[in-house]
């Protein structure tokens, strides 16, 4: 095999060179030094090395031209440049204020400019209402009306029949008409009074039939019924109808939980309803074809990609095979399938790429495949590879030679020596290189080949704490190996079954973005999770020394939701957590924490604890109102009198975001409106009527509990700020809270089309 470069500009010298060198560098026996060692491609890649680093700080400074693409602390320079008022807490939204500077400042006061900033520095679906239109107004005579056929497509009426003008949209007709239902219904793109909305990820053309009919769902986005003015202080619920006021509706967040995945088939991909869904655009070439939305989309039967051209996939998975015909290259970049097979003829280039992705068998023919940061959990059947911060399970050679290549810093089969050409390059540890075979330890894969060939990921290629060090720090910039390799985040994993956690004593792999639908149990080491939740979690470690002498937790969690905590013996500390029901704790270190239910079982720390004083703390938490006086004085929260003391900590009630659900009774359905619990979207987010105190009482000024890593109260104020900034003098905006943006509203029916036209049946 030709020797594999390390450098993307010293490959490009060497290929500029004449094929004459080329060849004699390559072959043995040529004449000259060496011949035959490639020494000329390695002085080259040497050189290459120096090269990509200056290059890469070419593009960096080119990058750092626009606000798009800057790095997040050039942001205040572009802002005093442009005149800009940054208000958004995270850097998407930093970096889209900065952006959109200009474009905003020239549509100031329009209801356009006022979605883009919610939906840029909210990261939101918001739908606007003006304030004046949702007042009840006396009509004048001579008012002019505009066609109700310019308006709405959908709407013939015989203006000189009193029953058919009443059903006018430009009519400010303040009673409702209790003969017809009013709400929002699909309809199509071409609709004068079509909008676009995203809802729960999917994007829809949606418009208002019967304006002047009652309201199906009071104060929602689809409420366009007329109030009297309503003077008090806008908020989350109050002081709405006002003709000084901009009513801006958003769906509530989801929180930790995601949303099922959306199944389709693939040759319905197209199809107008679910267009929105996947995008698929020429591209350098390619055809590339990827998910438009924040949620998972599964592909339920197998797919076959003909044509002998470049294909890129990002963000799908497979719950089939997915093949590309022969002369056809693939690109794949966070995906999974079940069986992923290229039987492209070897070419220049590699005939497979895959950047963080998972499969059970990946099968390649004759062609190279270029692995990074990649599970395969069954098995690979490959004749030429290029891999590196991968994991395989098992290694098969595709025909009847050894497979070529180089597998760097991966976990490897032990047997792989066996089906690797070790005669493939003179220096054999250029082919196999800081690998290893250590066998890697899942939560859990269930691999079942049925007539569907599909199957099921629960915890797939997730690492337990107890697994060995060389996987979960052995890639190549010292992180995870395999398809986690760049982290979770935005993406968890859930997993099904009970656990039962053997943490190593020097405390193992850090758990990150997993949600546990069942019961967890650990004992051992020091348990670290990051953005997770479970409904109970039993810590068993007790409490002991690190070498320093301080105490160790037993549990360190920041960002993470459960509805039970038991840490019977150690140090439980915990960092932005929530606690639904019960944090049961004989130490508790917790800061800018919710215990939204009862802190029980803590006690005094051990005399001969050193340092003791301070094993037990709260501080900028929300405590239980009813918190005993023997836990508070163990916390630390007495004072000299002996009363209960809060500090920097609050014992207002924190209020979750209810929602709507429909549950059966009695042979019917009935929908019923209450918080979510554990496993549902929007379980554990703080409602906006929640006090600020809780809201904005972490010691940051962000929001207290489990998602104060989202910003989710902080990015509310900012839509806000923002909004005043560019709204006309003396208009108000509000933020309101619409469950309604979570359902897609239903397709009209005949019945409704009838009298919504008002032209008879």
């Amino acid at each position: 095999m030709s020797y594999a470069f390390d450098s993307r500009l010293g490959e490009q010298l060497y290929q500029l060179l004449p094929e004459v060198y080329r060849t004699r560098d390559k072959t043995v026996g040529q004449a000259g030094v060496n011949s035959g060692d490639e020494f000329l491609a390695r002085y080259l890649d040497a050189h290459g090395h120096l090269l990509d680093m200056i290059h890469a700080t070419l593009e960096q400074q080119l990058s750092d031209v626009l606000p798009e693409s800057s790095q997040d602390w050039l942001l205040p320079y572009f802002a005093q440049l442009l005149a800009a008022n940054i208000v958004s807490p995270d850097s998407e939204g930093k970096h889209a204020e900065i952006a959109h500077a200009i474009s905003w400042r020239q549509r100031k006061g329009t209801l356009q400019c006022a979605e883009e900033i919610a939906e840029a520095i909210g990261q939101m679906e918001v739908e606007i209402q003006e304030g004046w239109k949702r007042v009840a107004m006396t009509p004048r005579i001579g008012m002019p009306i505009i066609s109700a056929a310019a308006l709405d497509d959908t709407f013939d009426l015989d203006m000189s029949l009193p029953s058919e003008a009443i059903l006018h949209p430009q009519l400010p007709a303040a009673m409702v008409d209790l003969r017809r239902a009013s709400r929002a219904v699909q309809t199509s793109a071409t609709n004068p009074a079509a909008k676009s909305s995203n809802f729960r990820g999917e994007r829809k053309s949606w418009r208002q039939i019967n304006l002047h009919g009652v309201p199906c769902f009071r104060d929602r986005f689809d409420d366009v019924s007329r109030r009297t003015v309503d003077i008090r202080t806008p908020d989350a619920v109050n002081g709405h109808y006002h003709h000084k006021r901009l009513l801006a509706y958003a769906p509530p967040p989801a929180g930790l939980f995601q949303r099922d995945p959306l199944q389709l088939e693939w040759s319905k991909r197209n199809d107008s309803l679910y267009e929105h869904l996947i995008e698929e655009i020429e591209e350098n070439g390619a055809l590339l074809i990827r998910n438009k939305t924040d949620r998972i989309i599964e592909i339920t039967d197998a797919v076959t990609l003909s044509g002998a051209r470049p294909y890129q996939i990002e963000g799908l998975n497979f719950k089939s095979t997915l093949s590309v015909d022969g002369g056809g290259s693939l690109e794949l970049k966070l995906v999974e399938a079940v069986e992923v097979r290229v039987d492209t003829f070897s070419t220049d280039k590699p005939v497979l790429t895959a950047n963080d992705c998972m499969f059970n068998v990946l099968s390649v023919g004759a062609g190279t495949a270029e692995l990074d940061g990649c599970t395969i959990l069954d098995k690979a059947i490959l004749k030429d590879v290029d891999a590196v911060n991968c994991i395989f399970t098992d290694f098969e050679h595709n025909g009847d030679k050894l497979i070529t290549g180089r597998v760097r810093y991966s976990r490897i089969p032990s047997t792989l020596s066996e089906h690797f050409d070790s005669n493939s390059n003179s220096n054999d540890e250029e082919n196999i290189k800081e690998c290893t075979t250590t066998d890697p330890r899942w939560f859990g894969i269930s691999i079942s080949y049925t007539d569907e060939n599909t199957r099921d990921n629960n915890g797939a290629g997730v690492l337990r704490p107890n697994c060995d060090p060389s996987i979960y720090a052995g890639a190549s910039d010292g992180g995870e190996m395999g398809y986690f390799h760049n982290g979770r985040e935005g993406r968890p994993v859930c997993i099904e079954d009970d656990q039962s956690l053997d943490i190593p004593v020097e405390g193992g792999y850090p758990l990150e973005d997993i949600i546990f639908k069942g019961a967890v149990d650990a004992g051992g080491g020091k348990l670290v999770l990051d953005r997770s939740a479970a409904p109970s979690l039993t810590v068993n470690t007790e409490l002991s020394d690190d070498d320093n002498g301080d105490v160790k937790p037993s549990l360190k969690a920041t960002d993470c939701l459960f509805d039970d905590l038991t840490v019977a013996e150690g140090l439980a500390s915990l960092e932005y957590g929530t606690v639904m029901k019960t944090a049961d704790c004989k130490h508790l270190q917790a800061s800018d924490c919710i215990f939204a239910g009862s802190i029980i079982s803590v006690t005094k720390p051990n005399t001969g604890m050193q340092p003791p004083s301070f094993l037990n703390c709260v501080r900028y938490s929300n405590i239980p109102a009813d918190l005993d006086q023997g836990i508070a004085n163990a916390l630390r929260l007495m004072d000299e009198s002996n009363k209960i003391t809060l500090g920097s900590n609050t014992s207002e009630t924190p209020i979750f975001s209810e929602f709507d659900y429909c549950t059966e009774d009695n042979g019917g359905w009935e929908s019923i409106r209450r918080s979510a619990v554990f496993g549902e979207p929007g379980y554990g987010v703080l409602d906006p009527v929640t006090l600020d105190v809780i809201r904005f009482g972490a010691e940051d000024g962000g929001e207290m509990g489990a998602y104060h890593h989202k910003y989710y109260s902080l990015k509310a104020e900012a839509v806000l700020d923002k909004m005043r900034e560019f709204l006309p003098v003396g208009i108000e905006p509000v933020l309101i809270q619409d469950t309604r943006l979570l359902h897609v509203p239903p397709e009209q029916t005949i019945s409704e089309e009838s009298t919504d036209s008002g032209g008879g049946s």
